[in-house]
């Protein structure tokens, strides 16, 4: 089922913020064109929802950052990487 959302000017403006300051917290290396996607399809699809504060796409934003780098061959090096950025 697809949604359908149309967003005014300043929540599409708070998407892009949102979404700039997430991506800057992961490592410069893992911010593939697909993690960037993955991102920004988390952040438009809580939108979606009608959930539009700042905090709550931040903290759905970095959720999905947490979930891209949950995968078997890469949750040992990237734990270390994640500690950093998410404390």
């Amino acid at each position: 089922m697809s949604v359908r959302a149309s967003y005014d000017p300043d929540t599409i403006a708070l998407m892009r913020r949102v979404f700039a300051d997430v991506v800057a917290k992961v490592p410069i290396q893992h911010r593939t064109s697909s993690n960037q996607a993955a991102i920004a399809s988390r952040i438009l699809a809580v939108a979606a929802e009608g959930r539009r504060s700042e905090a709550i796409l931040t903290a759905e934003a970095l959720m999905e950052v947490k979930t891209i780098f949950t995968g078997p061959q890469q949750m040992k090096r990237l734990q270390e990487d994640l500690s950093k950025v998410f404390g």
